[in-house]
């Protein structure tokens, strides 16, 4: 169940597409307060995604804070929904209040490097302060590769194209009980243009590679000291989220790749394979269960 205020803009939504909704909190249950910093460029639907990994995986209910970058304007989704319904960062760590469980996604790669990134330094306050604040984060995709590089160094790869599909992943390396639930085998999407190099993370004892992919390379890590994930791939995305970027960048006159293994037949005009959900769910579901709760 995720709770959220009764007349939240998406609740309609949420229902329609099955997510459990309150706006209290059953009575003399326990509930864990997670927040999410969404540096999606479709807030909404990146919200949508979140809500369903975790609704699909929590035995309790969960209260959501979205959260943004203090400062900002906004062109995918609407300024007076962002400044309704995200806190600044900087209202945030102001008050200093403690939170089970953190989640930071993001895509803006573009060509910049994670200093040229207009928000780089006032996300780098936010990580410390949620160091302190936050019991345990998740991160996705940028997220994930600007948490690994905050912590280490460690800088991504460019490949000179942009990997869409769904991609398999064997699983390396095991940390009980984290990795209990999963299976060798793993599938997951992957939209981006970049990698790390596995051999610039062996380097961190305090950093473990759990999974990695034959074409895409390392993608899922954990700092268990740190109770903190790292999914460099796109565990949350919908099914037809794929779709969407690769017609979008085809509307823009782009020349994206069809993504992989990912359509019937790899017919573009037929529908798209949801393949991942199971891990997906590996991953929600053991950072809540080990983590947060």
């Amino acid at each position: 169940m995720i709770v959220v205020p009764r007349d939240f803009p998406l609740v309609e939504r949420m229902k329609a597409e099955g997510i459990h909704v309150s706006d209290v909190i059953p009575e003399g249950g326990r509930s864990y307060r997670i927040l999410i910093l969404n540096l999606m460029p479709l807030k909404q639907d990146a919200e949508l995604e979140l809500y369903h990994g975790l609704d699909d995986n929590s035995e309790y209910p969960i209260e959501v804070k979205l959260v943004k970058m203090s400062n900002m304007t906004y062109r995918s989704t609407p300024q007076d929904y962002m400044d309704t319904w995200y806190e600044d960062v900087a209202e945030l760590m102001e008050r200093n209040e403690q939170y089970d469980g953190l989640i930071v996604n993001g895509a803006p790669f573009g060509h910049l490097e994670y200093e040229q990134v207009i928000y780089w330094r006032q996300l780098t306050v936010f990580f410390r302060w949620a160091d302190k604040q936050v019991n345990s984060h998740l991160y996705i995709c940028w997220g994930a590769f600007a948490r690994i590089f905050y912590n280490w160094g460690v800088r991504f790869v460019r490949i000179g194209f942009q990997w869409s599909g769904v991609y398999p992943h064997h699983m390396i390396a095991r940390h009980a009980p984290f990795t209990d639930m999963f299976p060798d085998d793993l599938l997951y999407p992957i939209s981006r243009p970049c990698y790390i190099s596995r051999t610039e993370l062996e380097k961190y004892d305090d950093l473990e590679i759990l999974a990695e992919s034959p074409i895409t390379g390392p993608s899922l890590f954990l700092c268990h000291e740190r109770r903190q994930v790292y999914a460099i791939s796109h565990p949350e995305y919908a099914p037809g989220r794929l779709n969407y970027e690769y017609h979008r960048d085809l509307d823009a006159g782009l020349q994206p790749m069809i993504p992989y293994n990912y359509y019937q037949e790899d017919d573009t005009t037929r529908e798209p394979i949801y393949s991942w959900k199971k891990s997906r769910d590996c991953i929600f579901r053991s950072w809540l269960k080990n983590y947060v709760f």
